[in-house]
């Protein structure tokens, strides 16, 4: 029995320990959060009333506003001086608690508390603390909380181990009678299993509590008090809901780009932190707004750490996501800072899939690689890594991947062309389709693989002519079992291969007479700006088997307007953020009229995407261009 008292006391010892440990940690947890919360809440509104105050015309007019919003009862100082040192405006709040914190714990938890400074353009400087009294409510509700549940333990513990006690003295009160040797019975163990099945029970409902509570805190503290994006946890914790969904049966559930800046460190060495946070912020605004341009990829935008952003696309497939993000590769580009090197930042970008049989260690991992695959090529493009890269179960990362991928594709004619009707309002061309290239992979389990994705991979191997000369060959098949005209794609890096002009002339001339005067092959301003000659000679090439040309991306290359004479286009193609804005800004109306008059002039045609708006529709066709029309959903 001593034994077993001194075990019980132990034990009781270790339990108090382990429950004072868990309030302590607990307590400081939420100080820091409280602390970090109340830092940030102070440089938000000391840049708001600095705001403010740039406005104002004179001392009186600041000292009321500051007068206003000190008595909101937010603030427990502040303090407004000229530039030349006097007081305008000093407001002070009683240093004495008055809440639900007793002055002990006031003082007990109290922490340093943060001065936010921030300096008005006429020299004046503008210093505020915020009130801590809530803080300390929220902390101390939290500390009796987590009280009441040590001391509920305790209670449960000392009533079984009272129990224990009474229960063996019966028992060995009973055989000491005069039993030869000592028997126990199964009665003990029974009631003692029966007796932490009612503490068990009793435990779990107070714990769930104290966990709900938890996670109402954490929901609170999710956001990146900076960018105002959402913060890791969050992320990790929509990718893990999105993985346990197994109503899609393995198929592609969504992608995950992941943005890095990659001169993080030295843009903080050599700018203030003021002026990061200010760029933060901004980067997060725009993010967001980006997004917000897309609501049907249900996207996430969230910031992993100080230099990675991500984005999370539960829904979509290759052209539906590359979309959104070619239009955040122009936001990054814009968004860009000066460096004292006089480069300007870098972005590093990587792109990968996911199903639901996917784990968040494998998304996460191929994430990483195929990040680090982007740094060490050193591009601009988008690193893309699927889940699909796979050789005899060996995961095949970066180039590799891509090589051998479209590789096989070429061998093995597991390419497909997707035609989709793209009419244009005043057209007389009735039956019009755009084709995009799609790869195929040996598993029909798996998606097909859009151009938008490998072909950037294939232009830096060096496949894109072989990839587009397929896509002609495919468009020149397609046209002789359809009706209508057909427009196919081209990229600049095919038009620098030394073979590719001959080839395309080759399958032009090759084909029936009535197939290549209905293919139109569409070719981007940027070839006709920075390699005029080799465009030239390839579009010559291409009329003179019976096909078309086309020009898109005029809008981002407006110099290729002093050289569109020199091409006979059948057609020059305008979208992006030209139109969007064509109604609010007078020079995108400028450009859109330049292009009109010249194109119109010389007998091509305009066609122009992205316009929703019907204002800017009607200036578009008073220009003479041809919108999109509106397809039936």
């Amino acid at each position: 029995m001593a034994s077993l008292r001194q075990l019980l006391v132990i034990s009781s010892i270790v339990i108090a320990c382990i429950l004072v440990g868990m309030l302590a940690m607990g307590l400081s947890m939420m100080s820091r959060s409280l602390q970090i919360q109340s830092q940030a809440d102070s440089e938000n509104a000391v840049a708001t009333l600095a705001l403010a105050l740039q406005g104002q015309p004179d001392a009186a007019a600041r000292a009321r506003v500051l007068d206003a919003a000190f008595q909101q009862g937010r603030f427990q100082t502040l303090r407004l001086e000229s530039a030349d040192g006097g007081p305008v405006y000093e407001g002070t709040h009683s240093g004495g608690t008055v809440g639900d914190a007793p002055a002990w714990f006031a003082g007990l938890a109290a922490a340093k508390p943060h001065v936010a400074q921030r300096r008005l353009a006429d020299g004046a400087s503008l210093g505020l603390v915020m009130d801590p009294r809530p803080g300390l409510d929220a902390l101390w509700a939290h500390a009796v909380q987590w009280a009441l549940l040590a001391l509920g333990i305790a209670a449960f513990w000392a009533l079984f181990a009272a129990a224990l006690i009474a229960r063996l003295h019966r028992e060995f009160g009973e055989l000491a009678g005069g039993a030869p040797e000592i028997k126990v019975t199964d009665s003990a163990p029974a009631d003692a299993a029966e007796l932490i099945d009612v503490v068990d029970d009793r435990v779990p409902p107070t714990v769930d509590e104290q966990l709900a509570r938890i996670e109402i805190l954490e929901i609170e503290l999710n956001r990146d008090p900076v960018t105002g994006l959402a913060n890791r946890a969050y992320f990790l914790n929509a990718l893990k809901r999105l993985l346990r969904d197994d109503t899609r049966q393995g198929a592609v559930s969504g992608y995950i780009l992941l943005m890095r800046q990659r001169d993080m460190a030295r843009i903080q060495n050599q700018t203030p932190r003021g002026e990061v946070d200010d760029w933060l912020r901004l980067l997060g605004q725009r993010l967001t707004a980006t997004i917000d341009e897309y609501p049907a990829t249900q996207s996430l935008v969230a910031r992993l750490n100080g230099a990675d952003f991500v984005v999370l696309f539960p829904v979509g497939g290759g052209p539906e996501v590359m979309r959104p993000i070619q239009r955040l590769r122009q936001v990054l580009d814009t968004l860009r800072l000066p460096l004292d090197s006089h480069n300007l930042s870098r972005w590093a970008l990587a792109l990968t899939d996911y199903t639901a049989q996917c784990t968040t260690k494998e998304v996460l991992t191929r994430l990483d690689l195929a990040l680090m695959c982007a740094e060490s090529a050193g591009h601009a493009e988008v690193e893309f890594m699927s889940h699909a890269d796979r050789q005899d179960d060996v995961p095949l990362f970066g180039e590799a991947s891509w090589r051998a991928l479209i590789g096989q594709a070429l061998a093995h004619d597991r390419f497909k062309l997707d035609a989709r009707p793209v009419l244009y309002e005043g057209d007389e061309i009735g039956a019009r389709y755009e084709a995009t290239l799609s790869l195929h992979e040996d598993d029909p389990g798996q998606p097909a693989i859009s151009g938008f994705l490998f072909m950037p991979a294939a232009q830096r191997l060096g496949l894109s002519a072989a990839c587009d000369l397929r896509a002609i060959a495919l468009g020149l098949g397609w046209l002789g079992a359809h009706e209508g005209a057909l427009v196919v794609r081209a990229s600049v890096a095919s038009l620098l291969d030394g073979h590719f002009r001959d080839e395309a002339a080759q399958l032009l001339r090759r084909g029936d007479e009535d197939l290549a005067p209905r293919l139109a092959i569409e070719l981007d301003a940027y070839g006709l700006v920075h390699h005029p000659e080799v465009f030239k000679a390839f579009a010559q090439a291409v009329m003179a088997a019976g096909s078309h040309v086309g020009l898109r991306g005029l809008d981002m290359q407006t110099e290729a307007l002093q050289h569109i004479h020199e091409v006979d286009f059948t057609y020059v193609k305008l979208g992006g953020s030209l139109v969007r804005n064509l109604v609010s800004s007078p020079g995108g109306a400028q450009i859109l009229i330049a292009v009109t008059e010249t194109a119109i002039g010389m007998g091509m045609k305009v066609y122009v995407d992205d316009v929703e708006d019907a204002r800017a529709r009607r200036m578009v066709e008073e220009y003479g261009a041809l919108p999109r029309a509106v397809q039936p959903a």
